[in-house]
């Protein structure tokens, strides 16, 4: 999975982390809760001792108490066990819209997006003010790179209620990927003034200002979230890119080093001084990436040749 997959990933993990927990408006069925008292102990003791029997029903567990059940698998990550026993549930409750969503759900935290898509279609299909499931479905399509379908189901999600800084957050993380940065910039600080603590949306924020050049603007929403998060490595490089925009270059290779290895920091402020026509010290910054990591970053090797070249190229011949 590339780079930029990997981070959407972590991002929607968190999502669905909430949305697996919330129910469906105007739902018949009992919506999810915590377990209270004994409960969460009796679950546990079941959920530990289930090893060899999880395909099948314990004879003992109602069909709610059941549903908790899987929902402490999804809790645990154990995603097939859950699925498996949702499954189980929806064959006597066909019309189990809820459960259907949670279904939804965990098909996208496997990755097995067409499959989410289906039945969270199937669930809109019957529920269309179901808003948790239509952004779910927009996380199916952005993570499919259906990046047109992603943004109509966000602004959908924000034409029946304004007020959720989620779909805000996931429609400017759409534009993006639609390369649509200053639509993006909207949305996000929409988001900021809803949730000013949200660090992924403050570093989503400053990398749509990035993008668009306006570096100024960029460090003032990134050097927000530095207060939330100083070490945060996303943020860091997000900074550092401002402040090489801005030809701060030092203060710049301090954010990167921050934001990676110290071999990945003198390479990337390396970039930058070569971009500048700062051969000299992209050489040196180079070289130095070379030293601290001579056996794998054959990026650095390959850019000290360049900035090499461009020296002796610049070189004036003599008499």
């Amino acid at each position: 999975m590339s780079k930029p997959n990997q981070l959407l990933w972590s991002v929607v993990l968190l999502a669905l982390t909430v949305l697996l927990c919330q129910c469906s408006s105007k739902q018949s069925t009992a919506k999810p809760r915590l377990l209270e008292g004994n409960e969460f102990a009796e679950f546990a003791s079941a959920y530990s001792s289930w090893n060899d029997r999880r395909s099948s029903k314990p004879q003992d567990l109602s069909d709610e108490q059941l549903e908790a059940l899987a929902d402490l698998f999804s809790q645990h990550r154990e995603y097939d066990s859950s699925l498996l026993n949702y499954l189980k549930l929806l064959q006597d409750q066909p019309e189990n819209y809820h459960l259907m969503y949670k279904i939804g759900v965990i098909f996208l935290l496997k990755g097995q997006l067409e499959a989410a898509q289906k039945m969270l279609a199937q669930v809109l299909l019957h529920q269309p003010e179901n808003l948790e499931a239509h952004e779910a479905l927009g996380l199916a399509h952005l993570l499919s790179k259906q990046n047109l379908k992603a943004i109509n189901e966000f602004r959908l999600v924000l034409s029946y209620d304004a007020q959720r800084p989620k779909a805000h957050y996931f429609l400017g993380i759409s534009y993006l990927a639609a390369g649509e940065p200053h639509k993006a910039i909207s949305e996000f600080e929409t988001m900021a003034r809803q949730d000013p603590e949200h660090l992924a949306n403050l570093t989503a924020l400053g990398q749509a200002y990035n993008q668009v050049q306006k570096f100024h603007q960029a460090i003032t929403w990134l050097e927000k979230g530095k207060q939330l998060s100083p070490k945060d490595a996303k943020l860091n490089r997000q900074l550092a890119i401002a402040l090489a925009g801005l030809k701060r270059y030092q203060e710049a290779l301090q954010a990167f080093l921050v934001a990676g290895d110290e071999a990945q920091a003198y390479n990337n402020i390396g970039v930058y001084y070569f971009m500048d026509g700062q051969y000299e010290q992209a050489a040196k910054c180079f070289q130095l990436a070379v030293e601290l990591s001579p056996t794998f970053y054959d990026k650095a090797k390959a850019n000290l040749e360049r900035a090499l070249k461009k020296l002796n190229e610049n070189k004036p011949e003599s008499g």
